[in-house]
């Protein structure tokens, strides 16, 4: 018994002390004449004067059990605030005549204070995280008023404006705005749960950009074909602002000319966790003299967009049209 590191106390059938390890009158610092011989109940200010624990000595003999994962918590004298993993089991003796229980004690005390910390850290953690998403609700209710106060000052501004060209650079503007504004409300309805269902929201992007960007004298149809899929609201708005920025892109270049046939078509096709976003044309493609050209600025916005939820860009131009596909990791498409 004193060569073992956790303490132990050795009973009799009556349930008293009838030995004590070195461990035990050390870690509870109490003298063995207060311990041997009395009443396990009895010793130290009766702090194993447990219900629990008293059933569970009490059936170890009988009934021949054993249990070590009861738990004390207390004020002990002298030590103060343990808290104590209680081993209970019968001592077996060769001439099976005699009959002893041994309990063990196991210090969990720093133990319990270190899950204790993590667990109020947690609740303040999720605490802070609450009030975090409803500030971020209100901050994106505000975003939303202000992009339509800008929307329709850029509206009044291009009912004033006397150049053909400055007025084509306001309207422009405010398509964008518009079409920023529209997923800022749906993203605002959809954070609440985290998530975006990305097919409903890619609709309302495509929908607001043909009301838009499309008049009467230059009918262009915008076709799409959306996986059942979704995703953190923080990827769904950048895949969002990267449909506007190539639909409006198509828009404003892949079709010169009027054309019956002009058609504009936004896909979205998932493999597992990985996915594809294809924006393509059946337009003029890329012209030769702009392929080594820089980046515009929707182009430069796309790129980053495309780095930040971590997707490559492909670009494939050709005499039936220009398609751009932004692809997340592996992705492999159903139809190859």
């Amino acid at each position: 018994m004193d060569t073992v590191r956790d303490p132990l106390l050795v009973l009799d059938c009556d349930f008293n002390v009838a030995s004590a390890s070195r461990s035990f009158l050390r870690e509870f610092d109490v003298a063995s004449e207060h311990v041997i011989g009395h009443s396990v109940y009895a010793i130290l200010d009766g702090h194993f004067n447990v219900v629990g624990l008293a059933n569970l000595i009490g059936k170890v003999l009988p009934e021949h059990t054993a249990s070590n994962n009861f738990e004390i918590n207390g004020v002990f004298p002298r030590i103060g605030q343990r808290s104590l993993i209680v081993g209970v089991s019968e001592i077996l003796f060769a001439d099976k005549f005699h009959k002893a229980i041994l309990l063990s004690f196991h210090d969990v005390t720093e133990r319990r204070r270190i899950e204790n910390e993590r667990a109020a850290l947690h609740n303040e953690t999720q605490k802070l995280l609450k009030e975090k998403h409803v500030l971020l609700l209100e901050m994106q209710h505000r975003i939303f008023n202000s992009l339509q106060i800008i929307a329709n000052i850029l509206m009044m501004k291009t009912r004033t404006a006397t150049s053909e060209e400055t007025r084509r650079h306001l309207q422009d503007a405010y398509s964008r705005v518009m079409s920023v504004a529209t997923m800022q409300r749906h993203i605002d309805d959809a954070a609440r749960t985290e998530t975006v269902k990305l097919a409903p929201y890619f609709t309302t992007v495509c929908d607001s950009l043909a009301k838009s960007m499309i008049d009467d004298e230059k009918r262009v149809s915008v076709r799409y074909e959306f996986d059942d899929a979704s995703a953190r609201s923080s990827e769904a708005v950048s895949l969002g602002l990267i449909v506007t920025e190539l639909v409006i892109n198509a828009l404003k270049h892949a079709f010169p000319t009027n054309r019956p046939d002009a058609e504009i078509l936004v896909k979205y096709e998932t493999s597992g966790a990985n996915w594809r976003l294809t924006v393509s044309d059946n337009g003029i493609g890329r012209p030769q003299d702009s392929a080594g050209s820089s980046d515009g600025l929707g182009g430069t916005l796309v790129k980053a967009l495309a780095h930040q939820i971590k997707a490559q860009i492909e670009t494939v131009s050709s005499a039936r049209g220009l398609a751009v596909s932004i692809t997340h990791a592996t992705f492999t498409s159903r139809a190859a």
